[in-house]
């Protein structure tokens, strides 16, 4: 049987169950819910055996989340006040595995975008509150329902509301939109709606409810199953694309409005003389605030992050790594600024230009030419001496050491044995060699003049190398 075909017989099953709700007497109700419940179990065991074990956290919290629900069915099935107790309790506890598995999924596939789905939970959360103050909260201050059960209510459709939104930024930040995210998204809808029409109508998700709202659940189980059952539901907890993020005005506008929201209605509703909404207030608020405050904490290491990266670019060769002039420059201004104020010579500097790199541009290419380079720069590197890229292929050693003479020869001799070795280029074992100009200062040369003795230094050399 393919995967397409199980899915046809799934539906097939979920669809006569979903109609057979209206005409099923309310205690034979139960029993629909455990057949579609059985079928989710199966098909969560089933794909789990086919995903890489990096990524079976999300389907193992959807396997006991659908296990927990046909253990809710089950015990609801006893009847009396002890045994719907208890349901209620084990239904909490498969909505927060299932809750869960859908974070799970989300993080993995939104992992390149961790932003977009932050303000996404949060916009989703905002709304959710608005709906809670203005729909849900006075029908259950209507009916008495106490603070304790509210808190209950309101952080499911606050946590679903969130989930919601996460997985939409999901789908609009992927190209093609996977078909499994797509079903997984709505039966978290599915299961939001007959959440908010089952606490309009009996001020609980847990107790039993008309057909109406029984068929809405039924349709979340169908559709979790559906999306277990896809062939590429075992894809749904790979990476996704990288989206943009960037700190605009419109991201700025979302988090503010998001921790002022809810005092805001508060605040109105004691000025309408409306009883305050405790739980709002002390969940809704919590929720909000605790994952701005976490997004404004992630903005700001971001920005830490691209302050760095700009100071490293902007003193540092883009091709090698190497500190570039610039940097070159502020380093050896200040070894000649401490050389002047301890009185006696000791900074030394080598100007180095690679022998045979043109030829070897020429002949293998621009590519092969930047490979050189950073091989050159890598070996450089280890020295013993502050080197950087001058610009082409010459670069620059400098080196603070009071016995410059000895300091010069030796960091000669480690810059020959460096590219002594052979560089493996397009299938080629290369070789280069360099000319090097070594000036000693003398505590009166700056910078400028340094760099320029350095440079004719390394010109003479080359010239006496071509001679020979």
């Amino acid at each position: 049987m393919t995967r397409f075909s199980g899915m046809a017989a799934f539906l097939a099953v979920a669809i006569a169950c979903t109609a057979a709700i209206p005409v099923v007497p309310p205690a034979g109700r139960p029993g629909l819910f455990l057949l579609v419940s059985v079928f989710d179990i199966a098909a969560a065991a089933w794909l789990l055996r086919r995903v890489p074990r990096g990524d079976r956290l999300p389907f193992v919290l959807l396997l006991l989340g659908a296990v927990w629900l046909v253990a809710n069915t089950v015990t609801s099935l006893a009847g009396g006040a002890a045994a719907v107790a208890a349901a209620d309790v084990v239904l909490a506890v498969a909505n927060l595995h299932l809750l869960a598995a859908a974070v799970a999924l989300v993080l993995r596939r939104g992992s390149n975008d961790i932003g977009g789905l932050l303000d996404a939970g949060v916009a989703a959360i905002v709304v959710a509150a608005l709906l809670w103050t203005v729909l849900l909260q006075p029908d259950l201050d209507t009916a008495g329902v106490e603070v304790g059960l509210q808190i209950s209510l309101l952080a499911t459709v606050l946590l679903l509301s969130g989930v919601l939104g996460m997985l939409i930024r999901v789908l609009h930040t992927s190209r093609p939109r996977p078909v499994p995210l797509v079903l997984l998204a709505a039966a978290v809808l599915a299961d939001l709606i007959g959440s908010v029409t089952a606490i309009l109508a009996t001020g609980t998700v847990t107790a039993h409810t008309s057909a109406l709202h029984e068929m809405i659940f039924m349709v979340g189980c169908a559709l979790l199953g559906l999306a277990l059952l896809h062939p590429g539901a075992a894809r749904m907890a790979r990476p996704g694309p990288v989206p943009p993020d960037r700190l605009f005005t419109g991201r700025v506008v979302l988090l503010t409005a998001a921790v002022t929201v809810v005092p805001t209605v508060s605040g109105i509703r004691e000025i309408l003389g409306v009883h305050g909404d405790a739980a709002l207030l002390t969940v809704g608020n919590m929720l909000i605030v605790a994952l701005v405050v976490f997004q404004v904490a992630r903005l700001g290491r971001q920005r830490d992050q691209a302050e760095r990266r700009l100071r490293h670019q902007a003193s540092h060769d883009l091709l090698t790594g190497l500190p570039n002039r610039a940097e070159l420059w502020r380093h050896l201004d200040a070894a000649l600024a401490a050389e002047q104020r301890a009185g006696r010579p000791s900074v030394v500097l080598l100007f180095c230009d690679l022998n045979g790199f043109k030829q070897v541009n020429d002949r293998l290419g621009h590519l092969a030419g930047d490979r050189l380079l950073t091989e050159v720069a890598a070996r450089l590197r280890g020295v013993g001496a502050f080197a950087a890229r001058y610009g082409g292929d010459e670069f620059v050693l400098l080196c603070d050491d009071p016995d410059q003479a000895a300091a010069a020869r030796r960091l000669t001799a480690h810059l020959h044995a460096a590219l002594d070795a052979p560089i493996p280029l397009a299938g080629e074992q290369v070789r280069v060699g360099a000319s090097v100009g070594a000036v000693l200062s003398d505590t009166t040369l700056d910078a400028d003049e340094l760099i320029r003795r350095a440079d004719q230094a390394m010109y003479a050399e080359k010239g006496n190398r071509r001679a020979a």
